[in-house]
């Protein structure tokens, strides 16, 4: 069974001889045993802090783009994007093998593709509409071609007219793609420009962009570190952190504990016994022989050893 917010608190409390909680008077906790509490979180905070690559805090993200859209955001607790894992996912609808992403400079992608974002045509459904739909109501149809075929999620769509605010004539389903309902203000793309993206690029408001644009509803997955946002709050709450490192959240939370009290001498012994077990974290988990640390940043595709320019 995993070690739990009371576990780590009652451990702290019985090191520094004070009264210990149960999981019934948890909530009712005062003193010391509210400021033991708080320290129990600011040692989980201080360790998740000290290391962007802590595996217990890997994940990996899928997510399903969007037809002529370049940028994208990340997950809203990352920490660090592994960019050497960016890849496209295997599609039997779209007929596409999965595919590893290079990484693309930023300064390059400005110097030499951005223009490509001047080839994204794309509106939006003014109104939602079912899967037998043949007019297809957007805010408007500037600059799509008179004939053509759109994508609206995954769904593929023909048309062979169109006025200022519709597309009319659809085929629904079109290219083996399946006829489905769509909500007021989903992306309509024109489907004749992008492709399969082959490379990701990152952004200066830390979101990510892929060159080429896609022209159909890929799925993308990426690995990434999580920063756990929420602290410890109900007596059973848990962390990530693994068991076996227990001890060092407790001695993280009795030096805490110590500097709340304003004993520093006793803050300074136990926050440098602190420090010494998250090395021993570092060592045991980031600096292995066998565990590469994802620092490492693929060649751009402008660089000597890569082919030349894609357009």
């Amino acid at each position: 069974m995993a070690n739990t917010f009371l576990t780590y608190t009652n451990e702290t409390l019985a090191k520094l001889n004070e009264v210990q909680l149960t999981s019934t008077d948890f909530g009712d906790a005062r003193g010391i045993q509210i400021q033991v509490k708080e320290a129990v979180n600011q040692a989980i905070r201080y360790i998740n802090q000290r290391e962007f690559g802590w595996p217990f805090n890997a994940a990996e993200a899928s997510q399903t783009l969007t037809a002529g859209v370049v940028r994208y955001s990340l997950p809203s607790n990352t920490k660090h994007i592994d960019y050497s894992t960016f890849r496209i996912r295997k599609s039997e609808t779209f007929g596409n093998a999965a595919r590893a992403l290079g990484f693309l400079d930023y300064k390059e992608y400005v110097d030499l593709y951005i223009k490509q974002e001047d080839d994204t045509v794309t509106t939006t459904l003014s109104s939602g509409i079912d899967d037998d739909d043949t007019t297809i109501p957007v805010s408007s149809t500037s600059s799509f071609d008179s004939t053509g075929t759109i994508i609206i999620d995954s769904e593929n769509i023909t048309y062979t007219g169109t006025s200022s605010t519709s597309f009319t004539g659809a085929t629904r389903g079109a290219e083996s793609t399946t006829a489905a309902s769509h909500s007021t203000g989903a992306t309509v793309a024109q489907i004749d420009a992008g492709g399969i993206p082959t490379h990701v690029f990152r952004n200066p408001d830390n979101t990510y962009g892929l060159f080429p644009f896609p022209n159909r509803a890929y799925t993308l997955s990426f690995d990434y570190y999580t920063f756990p946002s929420a602290d410890l709050s109900a007596h059973d709450d848990t962390t990530s952190i693994p068991d076996r490192f227990g001890y060092v959240i407790t001695d993280g939370a009795i030096a805490y504990a110590y500097l709340y009290r304003s004993e520093v001498p006793l803050y300074e012994r136990s926050f440098a016994l602190f420090n010494a077990g998250i090395t021993h974290m570092q060592t045991l988990l980031i600096n292995r022989h066998d565990y590469i640390r994802s620092t490492y940043i693929p060649r751009s595709i402008n660089s000597t050893y890569a082919s030349s320019s894609i357009f």
